[in-house]
């Protein structure tokens, strides 16, 4: 029998919690802000992202009480994780992922802390039911604890253990083991009261408010009247709760969820049944909990996590009770009223507008419907050529036909008893079967096959899948080798060009030809037979293989072999999956029909006949699912210290900083709710190409270069792509890539620049300073002494000559032969004249001496192969050693052993021989006599000491010893950064240069 459609409200699946696992034991479920699904198994907390779970407890190991494993989960509005063990209460901070411990303090004894269950109440509070009958009450915060129970309990030795809890009128209502209400004002104070319920057995399992009513889950009928307003009996309409199975009552906002172990029943606020829905387990395990996500609901069980969830709007099933097996449909055909005719393989049936239902189990195989007029309806069946339905009588007739001449002699043995398709030009109706064209004509009811005026007379011996009429006697066949055109007698194969593609329908959209392929996917040409484009599953088909195809104003319905899918005058495609509460993934060819009137599509298949409503928006973004960054890893240095973060879904962030020796080991994405669409991830980093993520997949940045990079994440869901997620990373520069530090590189490298430059100028001006240094000095010693030599050779070239008459007579010519002169006798003045010349010539030869030596000093002083304390100590031996030839005077010179590989600069050697010099010609001038000691050291300072004994004179102004010579060694000390001192005692007369050993390098 046919039953009537119905729209299937909810999905409800099983989700893959782990590759490797179908079954696992569920303890507790809940869900965050992000609508990631957490669960809880024997002592494991996970958190599901829609492809993979993650172990919470091993990421927070070291902040939580390893031996009180966790009973009960919780999430609450704040996104805090609570966790309920038997000696502890904790809650996890999902922003930051810390734990915080509730203290000891605010729970009851050690002993009693067995938790029965913790919940979120409607007004946010999150109340812990103890078994020993205290409560916990959570509000932001604030904890307030609750004893009356517990005390009440103590009183009568009976044990009053909190069981179903609500918020009713502004207060929290408790239910508990002793048949009694205990009411909570918050606004009060959080004052209690407490209710007995009338009965022996009023064991209150579950409560729910509704306006002015207060549902209490009890055995026996219970009316009482409460201040509030009234508590009754909770008895849903629709279906009972078991009395010997064990359920879960779930209160929501706007709805109400009952579970048992094979069924959920979806509940209306006032308790009227909506859905009632099989639960798809194999081994019927108890359901142990429920979470209400707004449209979603959670079932945690001892096989694991099922999910119910709202069928996507605009699709319902047209579900047909058919009296074999094969629930398999071909064609259909829907009246301007509503009503309609289908065809399946176990039968046919009609239902009226009304929505009464007749089967014509008689017509099996019914493939594809045409109407003759508005009561009769042409049928072409498989295997039965044509039948007529006749509306009005409610009854299937065999076409009444004749077989023209023509086919009465050529193809009596080849009628078309397998008809594919029908359609109508003014005089005949068309019918497509599996050997070629027939025409039925309308007046005579004369069945003719279609003969070609042109080319092979077989050419049309195909399969004809679809007729569609362009004008006239102009028709476009889809066959099971390609899409051809038939006009005046002539075939014209279209599409393919070349080789041979199936072709199940095509549509005419002005001038454009959409083309339904047998594994080509979707093919749009022009009227001349040009491809256009082409849409395959590489722009978002399913599936290449289209079997069905139908239009509704700009979009086109395609029914493939894995799926429906939508294509909109944008060219974008909307998958609709089993995953949205489709019943079958595989549809049928030539079984689809479009209800103008009512914007409805109707698309057969294996299952049955999935319907459409074209009213809906089918390609609304608000609709498609997020995927979110659920877990970030990081990585340090060369060592590998590696930084897991957890929190960065629920702090909002989209920027990632990584210092300059840190690379991103692993960003994971979840997308939550997958299970309603089975989503498809793909990123692209900054410009590049799009690569897709699979199952557990992540993406990494290993040791990136610094700057910055933009994650792009893009969701496909139904087929549409969502709103983009950009995850920006920045990689930090170490400090020698920075701008400041190149900066400051290239300031240094200015500063070095500019000191080398001064520097040279330094340089340059110490050479010009030597240079006019050494020709002062050459100017000043040498100049003169030469100059002294000039006027001495002038004085003695001016002067006569012993034994000239002009000696004694300046008037006196050449003297006479036999004179005394000529003799050789000299006068007296002409001896004198002798003895002058004899003294200028000495000093000519002391002068030019004293210029050899001191032309000497001066080119040793800027000599720098001379730059070592020995060759300075030799020099100042053998200017001793020259001076005691000329002065003869008595001296002992010393010298430490450390002057053979000490090291002077040229200013040093020059100037502490220059002091010596000095310091020497004032001990001999000034000396007694006895010895001067001389002692040159040059560890740990150099030290050049020289001492002399004198003889003691009258008080006399300058008559110390050194006067105008002692200021110029201490000018010259000073200029070397040195120190002179002097000291006259006992008779000594003592000069002292010392010069630290850096500075005399």
């Amino acid at each position: 029998m046919f039953k009537p459609a119905v729209a299937q409200n909810y999905v409800i699946t099983k989700l893959k919690l782990f590759p490797d696992r179908d079954e696992v034991l569920i303890k507790d479920v809940a869900t965050d802000s992000k609508g990631f699904v957490w669960f809880l198994t024997n002592g494991e907390i996970y958190r599901y992202d829609g492809y993979r779970s993650l172990d919470i407890l091993k990421t927070i190991a070291d902040q939580v009480h390893t031996t009180d494993m966790p009973q009960h989960i919780l999430i609450d509005k704040h996104d805090r994780l609570w966790m309920t063990g038997n000696a502890n209460l904790s809650y996890l901070d999902l922003r930051n992922w810390k734990v915080h411990t509730v203290a000891s303090s605010l729970l009851p004894p050690v002993q009693d802390r067995v938790v029965y269950s913790i919940t979120e109440l409607a007004d946010s509070t999150v109340a812990v039911a103890y078994e020993n009958g205290h409560l916990l009450l959570v509000k932001g915060n604030r904890f307030f604890r609750v004893d009356d129970l517990f005390e009440l309990g103590k009183k009568s030795s009976n044990k009053l253990s909190p069981r179903g809890m609500t918020v009713w009128k502004n207060k929290i209502w408790v239910g508990t083991t002793g048949g009694s209400l205990l009411s909570i004002d918050p606004a009060r104070g959080y004052r209690t009261q407490i209710r007995k319920l009338p009965g022996e057995d009023s064991y209150v399992r579950t409560l729910i408010g509704c306006s002015d009513t207060l549902f209490v889950d009890v055995p026996d009928g219970v009316n009482i009247r409460l201040e509030e307003g009234f508590a009754r009996q909770m008895r849903p309409r629709g279906f009972e709760l078991s009395e010997d199975k064990y359920f879960v009552l779930k209160e929501g906002t706007d709805m109400h969820v009952y579970a048992e172990d094979d069924a959920l029943c979806v509940m209306d606020p006032a308790l009227g049944l909506r859905q009632r829905l099989k639960i798809p387990t194999k081994r019927k395990f108890r359901t142990v909990a429920a979470e209400i996500t707004r449209s979603e609901i959670l079932l945690g069980t001892e096989e694991g996590i099922f999910v119910a969830y709202p069928k996507t709007k605009g699709l319902s099933e047209l579900n047909i009770a058919n009296s074999g097996p094969n629930t398999s449909v071909r064609g259909m055909h829907v009246y301007p009223d509503g009503s309609l005719f289908y065809g399946t393989y176990s039968g046919a049936g009609y239902v009226d507008a009304g929505g009464k239902a007749i089967a014509f189990p008689e017509l099996k195989h019914a493939y594809t419907m045409f109407p003759m007029n508005d009561n009769e309806l042409l049928v072409g069946t498989e295997g039965g050529f044509l039948k007529v339905f006749n509306r009005r009588e409610r009854r299937i007739e065999p076409l009444q036909y004749s077989l023209a001449p023509n086919a009465r002699a050529k193809y009596m043995a080849h009628l078309p008893i397998y008809v594919m398709c029908l359609g109508e030009t003014a005089d005949n109706f068309l019918i497509g079967g599996m050997n070629g064209l027939w025409l039925l004509n309308k007046k005579s009811r004369q069945l003719d096959r279609y003969e070609l005026t042109g080319g092979s007379p077989h050419a049309l011996d195909l399969q004809i899948r679809h007729i569609q009429q362009l004008s006239g006697e102009q028709l476009l066949l889809s066959t099971n080798l390609g899409l051809f055109e038939l006009k005046q007698g002539r075939l014209l194969k279209k599409y393919p060009k070349s080789g041979n593609t199936g072709v199940y329908k095509v549509i005419a959209d002005g001038n454009k030809l959409w083309v339904a392929t047998q594994g080509a996917g979707l093919v749009v040409m022009d009227s001349n037979g040009r491809a256009l484009q082409q849409l395959t599953t590489e722009n978002g088909l399913s599936n290449n293989l289209v079997y069905s195809l139908e239009r509704v104003s700009d979009v086109m319905i395609l029914g493939t072999a894995d799926g429906l899918n939508l294509v909109d005058g944008q060219q974008r495609v909307r998958r609709i999956g089993m995953a949205e509460g489709l019943s079958q993934s595989e549809f049928n060819s030539g079984a689809s029909f479009v209800d103008k009137t009512r914007k409805r599509v109707y698309v057969g298949g294996l299952m049955g006949y999935t319907v459409l409503n074209m009213n809906h928006n089918w390609f609304d973004k608000n609709d498609q699912l997020d995927s979110y960054v659920t877990e970030i890893h990081t990585s340090t240095g060369k060592a590998g210290q590696r930084v897991r973060d957890y929190s960065w879904p629920y702090r909002g962030e989209t920027q990632l900083s990584l210092d300059h020796n840190q690379s991103l080991t692993a960003l994971y994405v979840g997308t939550p709710g997958n299970y309603r669409a089975n989503s498809q991830v793909t990123y692209a980093l900054n410009d590049g190409d799009w690569e897709p993520l699979i199952r557990g997949q992540f993406i990494s940045l290993i040791e990136p270069s610094p700057g910055t990079y933009k994650l792009n994440l893009r969701t496909r869901s139904f087929g549409l792509e969502s709103k983009q997620n950009v995850v920006t990373v920045i990689k930090k520069p170490h400090f020698s890539q920075t701008w400041w530090f190149r900066g400051l590189l290239g300031l240094c490298a200015v500063a070095i620049v500019v000191a080398w430059y001064h520097s040279r100028i330094a340089k340059i001006r110490r050479e010009q300073d030597i240079r006019n240094r050494i020709a002062a000095d050459l100017h000043d010693e040498v100049g003169s002494s030469l100059t002294r030599i000039f006027f001495q050779a002038s004085t003695l070239v001016s002067s006569p000559a012993a034994g000239d008459p002009a000696a004694g007579d300046p008037a006196a010519g050449d003297p006479v032969a036999g004179s005394p002169v000529a003799a050789g006798r000299l006068t007296t003045g002409e001896q004198e004249a002798a003895e002058r010349q004899s003294r200028q010539l000495e000093l000519i030869a002391d002068t030019s001496k004293q210029a050899l030596l001191t032309m000497s000093d001066m080119v040793w002083s800027i000599d720098s192969r001379f730059d070592t304390m020995k060759d300075l100590v030799i020099r100042m031996k053998d200017y001793v050693y020259r001076l005691k030839e000329e002065l003869e005077f008595k001296y002992r010179f010393e010298e430490g052993a450390e002057v053979e590989s000490g090291k002077v600069s040229q200013a040093v050697r020059q100037n502490l021989f220059l002091i010596f010099k000095e310091a020497l010609i004032n001990a001999i001038k000034y000396s007694d006599g006895t010895e001067i000691l001389i002692s040159l050291h040059v560890e740990p300072v150099i030290r050049l000491t020289l001492s002399n004994g004198y003889l003691p004179k009258p008080a006399t102004p300058g008559g110390r010893q050194g006067g105008r010579g002692l200021e110029n060694m201490e000018l010259r000390a000073g200029k070397i950064g040195g120190k002179l001192s002097v000291s006259d005692a006992g008779g000594i007369f003592r000069i002292v240069f010392e010069i630290p050993p850096k500075r005399g390098i």
